[in-house]
């Protein structure tokens, strides 16, 4: 079946095409050869799917039309359109002709690449007969009325036998209708007589549209087209239609005589046919947008994977080099008189140690941050005092490093808020402000009010962070290029968003590379 229709509609799709009788239904792949045949197919063409399967299109043209290319014609203008359609005479297996209406639709699969073509036949020649004979009547009536040879009775006639019928005047006012009228709109010839065709109007045609109608028929001309109109239950129906106007000895339009032939079936059939193919892009459209997500998500888990190994691989190696280093010379100097010594590779141990400690806290804040097992627990405080005593348990790191720390704030701040989560938060920002400042450089803490929320920057005037870096920043386990020779997990900042949004607020930061950063955090006063 269609190649970009669903499996569940491709079920009921091809109940549906072997349910219909009235159209010859298959499919031709991209060269022009058949692949499928239905029933209605076999009941037109003459042919049963074993007979034609395999076989090429043009074995359904006339010779000349062969002759002319019109197969792959056709076929290209449905390539190049995506639906095409055209009526002629076309061949049935016992040789006889018809005249057929034809559709070709091109088919395409999910990437949007050709994969054959759908074509639906009707067989249309009792139509067009009939028209042929509608106008042959319609051309004698003419010239046998103007001899005054034939009563008008015997042309109604004919047409009442073969077509839905109805005359208006000028103004469009109805004036006659036939039982085929009456039947297909429900209406009684009572209820029509004097009305105008607005009775059936379905609402479905463009304003523009009715307009191009009256100004070509106005004009003596004859309008050929397909209308949609409603019934008096409320159903609707299409018909295919041709007005003819009658024209005075001065050359205007006296009455009109409009000829229809229901086409409802063969509508329906397009719409659903247009249905499951929109439906089927929709469908298309979505897993599309699912495939793209999850080729970002897993883009980005190999690439946290892949930090996570540099990350073992460096912060994890190198303490513990310097661990097993420093433990096998502490037994070269157990002497009194190597005692500085022997201290110094015990600090280095307990340095490493320490480091180690670190790395795996922050790996328990992640893990316990992504299941959600860390809640906030509000208190009044003064923010002022708090980031003093966080700034004074930085002295350590701050007097190795010749840093200075400078406070600056205006007035008390009062808060509702998480005490430890915000000293958290502060701490990390100073950690690294600290470790990725050059020694002796002077660090700014600034705090303040901003309407109901407060905020607290970090400011630093160290290495900063290169611009193509600063988009991933707060991503987990990613460090700038620029600091791959600082000791640091990559976690650190992923944690302290994580925390910020917690108390309700947001972090933001400004940075030039050699110049230093700036890191702000700003939350509302109460949780």
């Amino acid at each position: 079946m269609f190649t970009n229709i669903s499996r569940i509609d491709e079920e009921s799709y091809g109940l549906l095409v072997e349910s219909v009788k009235e159209y010859a239904i298959f499919i031709i792949d991209v060269n022009g050869y058949i692949t499928t045949w239905n029933k209605g197919a076999e009941q037109i063409k003459g042919y049963t799917a074993s007979e034609i399967i395999g076989e090429h299109i043009s074995v359904f043209y006339t010779p000349e039309e062969i002759a002319n290319n019109e197969p792959e014609t056709n076929l290209q203008l449905a390539r190049a359109y995506g639906r095409f359609e055209c009526e002629g005479w076309r061949l049935r297996k016992d040789g006889t002709l018809f005249w057929a209406n034809v559709i070709f639709a091109a088919l395409k699969n999910d990437k949007g690449e050709l994969v054959g073509f759908g074509k639906v036949t009707r067989d249309e020649t009792a139509r067009k007969n009939a028209a042929e004979e509608i106008n042959r009547l319609n051309s004698e009536l003419t010239n046998l009325l103007q001899r005054s040879q034939i009563e008008t009775a015997d042309y109604k006639h004919a047409l009442d036998e073969s077509a839905i019928v109805a005359i208006t005047d000028q103004k469009g006012i109805i004036k006659h209708v036939n039982e085929n009228f009456c039947r297909i709109s429900k209406y009684s010839e009572k209820e029509l007589i004097g009305q105008d065709h607005r009775i059936i109007n379905s609402g479905h045609h463009a304003k523009a549209f009715i307009k191009e109608l009256w100004t070509t028929i106005a004009n003596g001309k004859i309008w050929k087209g397909e209308l949609k109109n409603k019934a008096k239950d409320g159903t609707f129906y299409w018909v295919d239609t041709t007005i003819v106007p009658f024209l005075n000895e001065h050359g205007k339009p006296y009455q009109y005589l409009a000829i229809r032939s229901d086409i409802t079936q063969r509508k329906l059939f397009e719409e659903e046919l247009l249905r499951v193919n929109e439906e089927q892009e929709r469908t298309i459209a979505a897993r599309t947008l699912e495939l793209r997500e999850a080729l970002a998500a897993a883009r980005e888990l190999n690439d946290i994977k892949t930090r996570f190994v540099s990350l073992a691989s460096h912060e994890f190696r190198t303490p513990l080099s310097a661990i097993l280093t420093s433990a096998s010379l502490v037994n070269h100097y157990l002497e009194p008189e190597f005692e500085d010594k022997r201290n110094k590779h015990i600090d280095r141990i307990k340095g490493a140690v320490h480091h180690l400690t670190n790395i795996l806290d922050d790996f328990l804040s992640v893990e316990k941050l992504e299941q959600g097992k860390i809640e906030t627990a509000g208190a009044d405080f003064n923010l002022i005092p708090v980031i003093e005593e966080t700034i004074d348990s930085m002295e350590g790191m701050v007097k190795k490093r010749n840093h200075e720390i400078q406070f600056i704030y205006s007035e008390p701040i009062s808060v509702f808020q998480d005490k430890k989560i915000f000293r958290n938060i502060l701490l990390n920002l100073l950690s690294n402000a600290i470790k990725y400042s050059a020694d002796g450089k002077t660090i700014q803490v600034i705090t303040g009010v901003k309407g109901a929320n407060v905020f607290v920057s970090v400011k630093d005037n160290g290495i900063g962070i290169p611009l193509e870096s600063q988009k991933e920043l707060f991503s987990i386990f990613f460090r700038a290029n620029n600091a791959a020779h600082i000791q640091g997990t990559g976690l650190g900042l992923n944690i302290v968003k994580k925390y910020v949004e917690m108390l309700g607020g947001s972090i933001y930061f400004t940075s030039v590379e050699n110049e230093g950063s700036t890191f702000t955090i700003e939350f509302p006063k109460n949780l």
